[in-house]
This record gives structure tokens, sequence and C-alpha cells, in this order.
């Protein structure tokens, strides 16, 4: 029994857009119950561990009551965390610098790659970082899940104890708290090691968060990357990407979530502040007046275009805005401040200024522009699309449109822009976006592959693509929640 069974007891749901969606969206969840759980590797041909990937697969599990697997698998990625000298690495196939040619990095290479986490983990024994720098996104990503997982697992514990004050410890330092409490937890959820994982992976995650910040090179809050260094790997992407910084403050916000649970004051009000410089840079420097949206800022050298590209991953972001929010369609900004206002904030679960409405408006007018020109400019009939015109040139692979991530609709960012378009109370939104993927009665045949070719309806690449499938499966959770809680709302009034 899926986690949305449990909602097709509900009763009272609203006719309309709320009621198709909780019918498709349950026949989704059923469908591809089967392959949610068989591994963290993306699926099909693609037999690795690809770290973003992985990152929404193990979201998937841990809402699907496999916690316990996913901080296994955890442990295992962070395992692979870039440190010289621990095993092989090479980089570059997807580097037109490098004129994509892989080399093995070498040891004052992997001292400047140290704390980012690879692209792919092999079972041969090295990893790859397929761009001239390790991806943004594979790291951010992951320490967002990470950290998002381990706050689940503190908060099921606390729920479990029958006592709500168990997060909210006065302990001050993190290995008091991974003694008394996260050890305990973890051992009940069968981590053979308990304190080796939190002694892992917090202090990774802020080692991953510190090579993070050094992509930030001109110090203005954005993260620049080069060329292939996100997860559209031939879109020759360079510059300041509203995706990447997405992924940026998702695990800034996430992980100071995790760190107030803690009760890591100090750490949590760094985090808490580089957040909010990350936000404040886009809105400053990638919000475009003229194109009513976020719009990537690329490098002089960049060889991919057009320039100005609207791209569907950029509803990342607006999921990364409202990320934490006391409610999925209050957009708030994140604080810092002392450690009792961070306990008090922890408590309301609600880590946000209560005083910044201008902002809080300027922010969601400007997200909801974002939504109607990704509509207006890349849904194509009933397709989404990843990008509104055609790709002058990408590489290493020369595509023509309609091929890969050239003119294609995926279901992996097509679930994520689900999931923004449900924090803005876009619920009719979001149903078409499902419609593409399934009918009240059934999946269409296309839902399981990577991506899909728009003008035949084929479905092409790894099959089934586990990713995309957790992607949308996280969507439809959070869109449940969301709907449940207007439900409850409506009733008692």
């Amino acid at each position: 029994m899926t986690h949305i069974r449990r909602y097709k007891m509900m009763r009272n749901i609203p006719p309309g857009p709320w009621g198709s969606f909780v019918a498709k969206a349950d026949t989704f969840m059923v469908k591809t119950d089967e392959h949610a759980l068989q591994g963290v590797n993306p699926g099909g041909y693609y037999q690795a561990i690809w770290c973003r990937d992985a990152s929404y697969i193990l979201r998937d599990w841990t809402l699907s009551d496999n916690m316990a697997a996913a901080l296994q698998q955890l442990n295992l990625i962070w395992s692979h965390q870039i440190q010289p000298g621990r095993e092989k690495i090479v980089y570059g196939r997807g580097s037109p610098e490098m004129k994509f040619m892989s080399e093995e990095a070498k040891e004052d290479k992997q001292k400047e790659f140290d704390g980012a986490l690879p692209t792919t983990i092999y079972q041969v024994g090295f990893s790859e970082i397929y761009g001239q720098n390790p991806d943004i996104d594979s790291t951010a990503l992951m320490i967002s899940t990470t950290a998002w997982i381990l706050n689940k697992s503190l908060k099921k514990h606390a729920s479990l104890s029958g006592d709500p004050s168990t997060t909210s410890t006065t302990s001050t330092t993190a290995s008091e708290h991974s003694a008394d409490y996260v050890s305990s937890l973890l051992l009940k959820l069968g981590i053979t090691d308990p304190k080796r994982a939190i002694d892992l992976l917090v202090p990774r995650m802020l080692r991953a968060v510190n090579y993070l910040a050094k992509r930030d090179i001109d110090n203005d809050g954005l993260l620049e990357q080069n060329h292939n260094e996100d997860w559209m790997d031939t879109v020759l992407r360079a510059g300041k990407i509203v995706y990447s910084q997405a992924c940026w403050i998702l695990a800034l916000k996430d992980l100071m979530t995790l760190l107030r649970a803690l009760v890591m004051g100090n750490e949590a009000e760094r985090i808490a502040n580089m957040a909010n410089k990350a936000i404040s840079a886009v809105e400053q420097k990638l919000w475009s007046e003229e194109e009513g949206a976020h719009i990537d800022i690329q490098e002089t050298h960049h060889i991919g275009g057009p320039y100005r590209t609207l791209t569907q991953d950029v509803s990342l972001y607006l999921v990364a805005l409202s990320q934490g929010s006391a409610q999925d369609n209050i957009l708030d900004v994140v604080q810092g401040g002392g450690e009792q206002q961070q306990q008090q904030q922890h408590q309301k679960q609600r880590p946000v200024k209560e005083d910044n409405g201008d902002e809080n408006m300027l922010l969601h007018d400007r997200a909801i522009k974002t939504l109607e020109a990704l509509k207006s400019r890349t849904w194509k009939g009933k397709w989404p699309l990843v990008t509104e015109v055609a790709l002058k040139s990408t590489g290493p692979w020369t595509l023509k449109p309609y091929q890969y991530h050239n003119l294609t609709f995926w279901p992996w960012t097509t679930g994520i822009e689900m999931l923004a378009r449900s924090r803005f109370d876009r619920v009719e939104d979001s149903n078409i976006l499902l419609s593409a993927l399934a009918s009240e009665s059934g999946l269409h045949m296309h839902t399981l592959y990577e991506w899909v070719n728009p003008i035949t309806g084929e479905g092409k690449g790894a099959f089934p693509f586990r990713t995309g499938i957790s992607a949308v499966r996280w969507a439809i959770i959070d869109i449940f929640n969301n709907i449940e809680k207007k439900v409850s709302s409506a009733a008692e009034t």
C-alpha cells in the first residue's frame, strides 16, 4: 500500500482539478511502486550511482517508509566524497575546454575538488566528474536530500518517543547530541554503526558547503559554472545558471533546518546567511523584467545558445524559495538569529521572518510571472518541454531538435514543475502536467522513459528511468499534503 492510498479515503475532496488530480496521482503511485525501490541508480542501462539522481530516488524511498535503506545509501554515497588520495577520479569527458577528453585527476586537482561529490560513482573502484569541474547540482542536491532525510528521521523519532521536545534539546555540541539522540535513532532504524552516520554525514555536508561556496568566484552570492556542469550535460550552459542556484539554495535551507534541530546555532546562522545572500543575488541579477522570468546569465565565452533561453528547470528555484515554509504555498525567506530565536522558530517549524511581507509579495509575484512564462513559452500542445527553442550548439553530442535535451519532454523536470506550481497554488496547472504522465486509469506508455520526442510521442533513453518516477512521486506526495491541509482548513471553517 502506497503513501497515497490513505488519501483515497479522504472525504469532501473539492470538485474540479483537485479531485481529478487525486485520481491520476493515485494511479501513478500505484503503478510505479514496483520501480521506486529497486535501486539507487537511475535505472535502465544506467547501472552506476549518479549523485543528483540518487537525491530524488532517496527522497522517494524516505517518503515510501524505507528510511533505513535510504540512510544506508547516504553513508555509501558520502564515503565517495572527494578527498585527495582516496580513490581514482577521472574528469573532463563532457568539457569542451578539455576537448571532450577525460583524464585522471592527480593529487593537485583532487585538492581543488576536495569536498565535492562526483557526478557518477562506479562499482569498479573509481568515480567520475563529467565536466571540467564537479557539478554544482550533484553535490548540492545530495546535501539537501541528506539533511532533509536526517531531519525527517529526527521528527519520526520524536513522534515515536512521544516527546515533542526531543528535537529542541539544550545540549550545545554535535557530539553530545549524536551520542544521546541520533545514535539511538539510527540504531532503531537498523544502521549497524549509528555514530559513524552522524560523524560522517554532518561534517561532510559542511565540507561540501565550503567547496560549493568557493564556486562563487566573484563573491556576488551566485555560483558560477563551466560547460556541462549540471544535469543537462549537452546544453553547454556556462555562467550563472538559475537551476544551479536553486540546487544551492535547497542545500542551504535543508541543512539549516537540520543544524537547528541539532542545536548547532552558529553553523545554522552561517548557513542561513548564505541562503539569504543567494536568494537576494538571484532576484537582483537573474530576474529579467523584460522577460518576465528568472533567466540565466551566460558567460561571454559560452558556446551553447541561444543566449537568453528559458528552461523548464528554473522551476526548481521556485521550489527552493518555498522549501521549509509553514505551508507549501506560502513563500518565506530564511533568517539567521540567536540560538533561542532559532529554537523558537524550529518549534514552530517555520525558520523564517515574520515581518518581511513586502519582500515576500515581490518574490511571490515574480514566481507567478516565471510560471506564466514557462507555460506560454515552453508548453507546446500537451507537452511541457525542457527548452523553449531549439539549441544552436550542443556537445559532446550534436543534437537535432526533439532529441535528448533539445526541445523534448522529460518526466523528471515535469515533476519539478508540478511541485513548483502546487507550491504557488497552481493545482490546476499541476493537474494538466500530470495528465501528460497518467490518466485516472493508467500510466501513459511514455511515462517510464527518460525523455520523450514530442513530435512522435515515442519514449527514448533509459527505461524504466527511476529518477523521473521518483521526482514525480515526490511532487505528488507534496501536493497531496497541501490538498489535505486545505481540506482540513475548509472543514474547520
